[in-house]
């Protein structure tokens, strides 16, 4: 294990929780990227350790609804917790009562009939307090149902792109750090492909920013429907996009290059606006496969050199590293 005195980290309220995290091994994807970075020779200073803390714990925009959500939760947890107590509670008086009225029936057996009506009555009670429990617990278990759809989809908002629908950004550096981890375990292939639309400002100078994102969305749906299921397709800003391809090869990845820039240039794009199409849509992609303990912004910087050549030597077209 890593620790903050080895790299000489002094303990920052947001470094402290990085190292509590990684050390607790309470966040398994945490753990892995600062494993991955320790491998690489990455240095691990206050920088690195902020944009891990920006990554991985709560932000001030996105994750709100994650930190709110998780504050309601624990709150509806508490409360079953506490139906729990009051029912065992009611237990415990049952089996008093039990044991007061045997005592009392052992002294006076002519009391019968009191001492059993006695234990009706107390039944009666803890019956309508179960009940009135059973139905609290009913709801709680609704409530944190409901909570925990909420922050399924706080989650996802927080990792995909509102325009396109894809994984946006920082889904797409998670994923980068998590499938190199798992590539440098299994010795697995692993390829990138950096997407960038040719002549994209042509389009939005022409036709307007709204035919724009439609282009955005058209290139997005066809990377999500040309890759495998396995395949991490995310927009990686602006008019570019970023696909990662675990277990391939970069033969294979050329050719994966290849299926999605003939499958958009096989479309005319047709404007939602427009009666006829305007013209067909191209890209240049760059290829790079990764190489075992290579620092990932190595990797992807190979990847553009790529895709700079592609778009330099003409454009629609696929080049490799």
């Amino acid at each position: 294990m890593v620790s903050m005195q080895a790299h000489g980290v002094l303990p920052t309220p947001s470094n402290f929780s990085v190292w509590y995290a990684y050390h607790s091994g309470q966040n398994a994807d945490l753990t892995q990227t600062i494993d991955v970075l320790v491998s690489n020779n990455c240095p691990i200073d206050d920088q690195t350790l902020d944009e891990l803390h920006g990554k991985f714990f709560r932000s001030p925009n996105a994750d709100m609804a994650l930190w709110d959500t998780s504050i309601r939760a624990r709150e509806t947890l508490k409360a079953v917790l506490d139906f729990v107590e009051k029912t065992k509670n009611d237990a415990n008086g049952i089996g008093t009562a039990i044991e007061d009225i045997s005592t009392q029936f052992l002294a006076n057996v002519k009391s019968l009939a009191d001492l059993i009506e006695s234990l009706v009555e107390e039944t009666s009670r803890i019956v309508g307090r179960s009940e009135r429990l059973g139905l609290d617990l009913k709801q709680s278990a609704d409530k944190i149902d409901a909570l925990e759809r909420t922050l399924q989809d706080a989650r996802r908002e927080a990792t995909t792109d509102g325009l396109t629908g894809i994984a946006n950004r920082r889904y797409f550096d998670m994923s980068l750090q998590t499938m190199s981890g798992d590539a440098m375990n299994s010795g697995d292939d692993l390829s990138l492909l950096l997407v960038d639309i040719d002549h994209f400002k042509k389009v939005n100078d022409t036709w307007g920013h709204a035919t724009g994102d439609e282009v955005l969305q058209l290139v997005a749906a066809t990377l999500t429907q040309t890759v495998r299921g396995q395949d991490c397709p995310a927009r990686y800003g602006g008019e570019e996009f970023a696909v990662i391809l675990p277990g391939t090869p970069i033969d294979a990845a050329l050719h994966v290059g290849e299926n999605i820039r003939t499958a958009l240039g096989r479309r005319l794009f047709v404007p939602r606006e427009a009666e006829e199409a305007v013209c067909t849509v191209t890209v240049s992609i760059g290829v790079a496969c990764y190489e075992p303990g290579e620092p990932l912004a190595q990797w992807v910087q190979r990847a553009d050199a790529a895709l700079y050549r592609a778009k330099k030597t003409g454009r629609d077209r696929v080049v490799s590293a």
